[in-house]
């Protein structure tokens, strides 16, 4: 193999990498503002509390209850989310369990 084939394929692997990089980044970015509550949910681990009472769609019945729900916790365990965070994580938690319509 001569140092041009070398180079060419040198400047053919940086290019897929490159491309493969691309697409992971944007895949994630993609997930992450498709689903923005989320990552909030995972960050404010409210698994922690509801992982041996899983999310109960009988007990919080309209898509208005959860999300004051997910504001009665957000204040009583000082988690910080904005009222537009609360609206996310409430959001994906209809999305992922409850399944109200808005």
């Amino acid at each position: 193999m001569n140092m041009n084939t070398k180079s060419k394929t040198l400047t053919s692997v940086k290019s897929l990498s490159a491309v493969a990089l691309g697409y992971i980044l944007f895949s994630n970015n993609a997930s992450a503002s498709e689903m923005p509550g989320k990552a909030l949910h995972d960050s404010a681990n409210c698994m922690k509390c509801h992982a041996a009472k899983p999310y109960n769609p009988q007990k919080t019945d309209t898509y208005e209850k959860l999300v004051k729900t997910v504001a009665f916790c957000n204040s009583n365990l000082h988690i910080g989310l904005f009222d537009d965070e609360v609206n996310e994580v409430a959001d994906y938690l209809n999305a992922t369990y409850y399944h109200h319509p808005k």
